[in-house]
């Protein structure tokens, strides 16, 4: 995948205004993760450049969620990338490798929160933490209970700082309605119109 090193207007100067907000993470423990009280019109840009670069697998992902990541560093766009399917690296793993060397001190955008388990893939968070980013903007915590809060608190305790881009929260769930709705209940995601068609289909037999 090629390198975008598209260059973009150079963000505010003026510090950002933030607040702190506890979640509560493994074993019960509270970890503040900073995020945006106002989100910079920046963050909410690679925010959304994740989610179409996530759109890009749609269909191809399940069981896993749709997740886009972009590698921002002085103010440009210096890797990309998507989780293509299941068994596949993850998105931050494709960005990284397009980022090469310029992802250290870098910041990483991504859709989802970083996982922070061994599974089909290694860990992104430790993927994040060997390249030296500086700092990782995530769209949503992950409700899978293997990752909640999970890889927010590695990613913190590699003194790494982590943000929520609450602006784009909404664009981010809307992505992965369907894998958010099954990691909460256990049950597959149907929508009206698709019931309909079953219905329909059922009818005509």
């Amino acid at each position: 995948m090629a390198s975008s090193l598209i260059s973009h207007p150079a963000a505010s100067t003026a510090p950002p205004c933030c607040a702190r907000f506890a979640v509560r993470g493994a074993h019960g423990v509270m970890a503040g993760v900073r995020c945006h009280a106002q989100a910079s019109d920046m963050d909410e840009l690679y925010m959304r450049w994740c989610v179409e670069l996530a759109r890009k697998a749609a269909g191809h992902t399940s069981p896993n969620p749709m997740v886009g990541c972009v590698i921002v560093r002085d103010s440009r766009v210096v890797g990309e990338g998507f989780h293509p399917k299941a068994s596949q690296p993850h998105a931050e793993v494709f960005a990284l490798r397009d980022a090469r060397d310029l992802a250290k001190n870098a910041t990483a955008y991504v859709s989802l929160e970083p996982c922070n388990h061994y599974g089909r893939t290694p860990p992104c968070t430790e993927a994040f933490i060997n390249a030296k980013v500086k700092d990782v903007v995530v769209g949503m915590t992950d409700p899978n209970p293997i990752v909640a809060f999970k890889g927010i608190e590695r990613l913190k305790s590699a003194r790494i700082d982590v943000r929520l881009c609450t602006e784009e929260e909404a664009s981010c769930r809307k992505l992965n309605e369907a894998y958010i709705h099954r990691m909460l209940t256990g049950k597959a995601f149907a929508t009206f119109s698709t019931m309909c068609n079953v219905s329909d289909d059922l009818s005509a037999t």
